[in-house]
């Protein structure tokens, strides 16, 4: 039986958060279209952000975690990931996470 990506991103946010807090002390990770294979990585500031944003490896490793859980090459390819700072928000969208993301 085929589990759906859904779940499966789901499950991913404990690996992904468990390895972007091997850079950042604090994050949050939410998979926010489980289905469009659309991730958020929220920190706390702009250097953390800055500090994700730019690591190859990492982004490597969070396309691994869905590759071991059975996903496809072609569906891997279309992960997104964006990162984000709660300073920026505050900054740019007086705190309004709804407005960041548009």
């Amino acid at each position: 039986m085929e589990v759906s990506f859904r779940l499966i991103a789901l499950q991913a946010e404990a690996d992904l958060r468990a390895l972007s807090r091997q850079h950042v002390n604090d994050c949050i990770v939410t998979a926010l279209e489980p289905t469009q294979t659309w991730f958020l990585i929220r920190t706390k500031t702009d250097a953390e952000r800055d500090l994700l944003t730019g690591n190859q490896t990492l982004l490597t490793e969070f396309k691994e975690v869905f590759r071991v859980r059975g996903c496809s090459d072609a569906l891997v390819a279309t992960l997104m990931f964006t990162f984000e700072s709660q300073e920026t928000v505050d900054r740019q969208h007086a705190g309004n996470w709804y407005w960041a993301l548009k």
